[in-house]
């Protein structure tokens, strides 16, 4: 995915695929689609007030298939926002995008078990999960590696964390004679910072600079919170370089832009 060069086009089908309590729900609400299909909302309408009521979940699946056909036949982007654990229910989806001749996401949600449990004990009666069945779930999300959801034909897969994740800034660092440049994250408190040592260097300009893909933004976000986490110390990443106008690297799975000017 990494030597794509591409820009998601209009009526993307954006597929969340975590247990319940993973943060599905909470990052549905900010994110950058034309529409969200939650699959516990279909419920909550059908049954009258219980997102939890498993028993009109054919009904609700039936509704949350009509709207995805009615959104992508439209050129909507739209994410599915249910738990899609299982292979047989990505399957459907992944028919639904083909069908309609439209690219497709699939977006894991890596949260820990401990903490999808611990969130689902806070919940109220009617949209708690049973352990064991979340315990099923978080397994099943395990199992839907990168690998085995581009076998399955997603066009790009990407993690998403629950998680709070750091404000990051981007910084351009060019040379002299504007042939290379390194684009670079770093958290926000330390932008300033970066900024100051890079110019310090006679050989090398540093500036700000942004991207506006927020897929590219939030990958970039975990990636940076990862890395403070793993070694306890604030962290600035590469996200890729150019050479002569072309890309040649490029570090994360969200595709990489048409080469920027600067």
């Amino acid at each position: 995915m990494k030597d794509n060069v591409l820009t998601l086009a209009p009526g993307t089908l954006y597929v969340a695929i975590g247990p319940a309590a993973s943060g599905k729900s909470t990052a549905a609400a900010d994110f950058p689609v034309d529409a969200v299909v939650c699959l516990d909302e279909l419920r909550r309408e059908i049954s009258g007030g219980n997102p939890g009521d498993q028993s009109v979940t054919p009904a609700a699946v039936a509704r949350q298939n009509s709207l995805l056909n009615e959104h992508l036949a439209a050129g909507r982007s739209v994410l599915v926002d249910s738990t899609n654990v299982e292979p047989h229910v990505r399957a459907g989806l992944l028919d639904l995008a083909q069908l309609h001749g439209r690219e497709t996401v699939a977006l894991r949600f890596l949260t820990d078990l401990d903490t999808c449990l611990e969130r689902n004990a806070q919940r109220t009666p009617e949209r708690r999960v049973p352990d064991d069945v979340l315990r099923w779930q978080h397994s099943l999300s395990q199992d839907a590696t990168p690998e085995t959801l581009a076998a399955e034909g997603f066009t790009y897969v990407l993690a998403k964390h629950a998680d709070t994740l750091p404000e990051i800034r981007f910084i351009v660092i060019t040379s002299p004679d504007r042939r290379h440049a390194f684009y670079w994250a770093t958290p926000a408190e330390h932008f300033n910072q970066m900024l100051t040592i890079w110019n310090r260097d006679e050989d090398m300009t540093a500036e700000p600079y942004e991207f506006a893909d927020p897929l590219l933004v939030a990958e970039t976000q975990a990636w940076i919170a990862d890395t403070q986490r793993d070694t306890g110390r604030p962290s600035n990443v590469m996200v890729g370089s150019v050479e002569n106008g072309q890309w040649v690297n490029w570090n994360l799975d969200a595709p990489r832009p048409p080469v920027p000017t600067w």
